[in-house]
């Protein structure tokens, strides 16, 4: 089952050089030695929180507990904190109902992802609109894809993510005007979720095509 560890902070003014080479120099090549392979960077253009995102995974979730509760895992945040601010992490576990392949690299893309809480009572008839509805909506729309739905076991400030992708900004924004979407949106805000909120997030370009990528 696909699992995701994600990690969220701010640059410290001034140090960017400084954050630059640690991150490639350290925090990425550190990270996969330890089985936190990094499979994205993302940088928020709309919404709340820090700006950059950081996406790691592993083989497995007992993986991921190991290297992130271990003494290695604590001392790379340690001096990752040297460069940035507002750092915060979640770890996600695939809902299986869109994929449970493991998570790929993406080039060049924009998300547009949606953070909620199911309604209490409303588990099963959350679950059969998500199933019979909402994804057949939007598989409708030709130039999104839904990448995944996450369950949410450790962080955060929601129990459910959804995973929308799309080839540019200018599809966001037919996005958020696409009727189909509009509509069975505010059907899952209005009878099954709350606490809803959303983030629009771009590749980073150190992300596009990393240098431990291409080798």
């Amino acid at each position: 089952m696909a699992i995701l560890l994600t990690q969220e902070w701010d640059i410290i003014r001034g140090k960017e050089e400084e954050y630059e080479e640690f991150v490639e120099n350290e925090f990425i090549p550190r990270g996969n030695a330890m089985g936190l392979t990094s499979v994205g960077g993302f940088y928020v253009e709309v919404g709340f929180g820090p700006r950059i995102i950081s996406l790691k995974t592993a083989k497995d979730i007992e993986s991921l507990f190991k290297a992130f509760f271990s003494k290695e895992f604590k001392q790379l945040i340690i001096e990752l904190l040297e460069y940035i601010t507002n750092y915060g992490n979640r770890i996600l576990l695939s809902t299986g109902r869109v994929t449970d392949e493991d998570y790929k690299i993406q080039k060049g893309v924009w998300k547009y992802i949606q953070y909620y809480d199911k309604l209490p009572g409303h588990r099963k008839a959350y679950a059969d609109f998500i199933v019979e509805e909402y994804l057949p909506a939007l598989a409708q729309i030709d130039y999104l894809e839904v990448t995944n739905g996450w369950n949410v076991v450790l962080g955060g400030i929601s129990n459910i993510v959804a995973e929308l992708t799309l080839k540019s900004s200018v599809d966001v924004g037919r996005l958020l005007d696409d009727p189909v979407f509009r509509k069975v949106t505010e059907k899952l805000r209005r009878k099954y979720v709350h606490h809803y909120s959303s983030r629009i997030i771009r590749t980073t370009e150190r992300f596009e095509q990393p240098r431990w990528y291409r080798l």
